[in-house]
């Protein structure tokens, strides 16, 4: 930690609104914004490195944060668009998709695949936080989406396990 207490704070107040304004333009989800403001400033803190210039460094690191930010969420919506066939018209054909795709996962997808799947899509946990949480390398969890999500794609798009 390169920063007292006191000149944090001082460094935050001063660059937390344009951070957040920064964000929120790229964003344009403030709970999303903010969160990505503060991981920035959590890296800071933690960080050992000396800074010639706060502010520029922040705005950044922001302008960064938020772009792979989008980049997952496009990412997360193209998968999601890939496992779905058409649109379904009414909610029972919702349902009914929704239920294929829960057996699917259960049939084809080893447990490990299932918990890691169930961390991404449902609980919207980023790869680096999955692998933190079930103790396994970022790659790990790379490589198992990828299987997991090649075994129901040929399972949708040929209606074979």
């Amino acid at each position: 930690m390169q920063y007292s207490t006191s000149e944090f704070e001082k460094l935050y107040t001063r660059c937390f609104p344009p951070s957040l304004r920064l964000a929120m333009s790229l964003l344009h989800d403030e709970d999303e914004a903010r969160d990505v403001v503060q991981e920035v400033f959590l890296k800071l803190w933690e960080s050992d490195t000396a800074i010639d210039n706060p502010l520029a460094f922040v705005l950044r690191s922001i302008r960064n944060a938020s772009i792979t930010r989008i980049s997952k969420l496009d990412t997360r919506e193209k998968i999601l668009q890939r496992i779905a066939l058409e649109s379904p018209p009414d909610d029972y054909d919702i349902m009914q998709r929704n239920e294929e795709v829960a057996m699917a996962i259960q049939k084809l997808l080893t447990p490990r695949e299932r918990q890691i799947v169930d961390r991404i899509y449902t609980d919207r946990m980023t790869y680096k936080e999955t692998a933190e949480h079930l103790d396994i390398s970022v790659s790990a969890v790379n490589k198992t989406i990828v299987s997991a999500l090649r075994k129901l794609r040929l399972h949708f798009k040929t209606g074979k396990s």
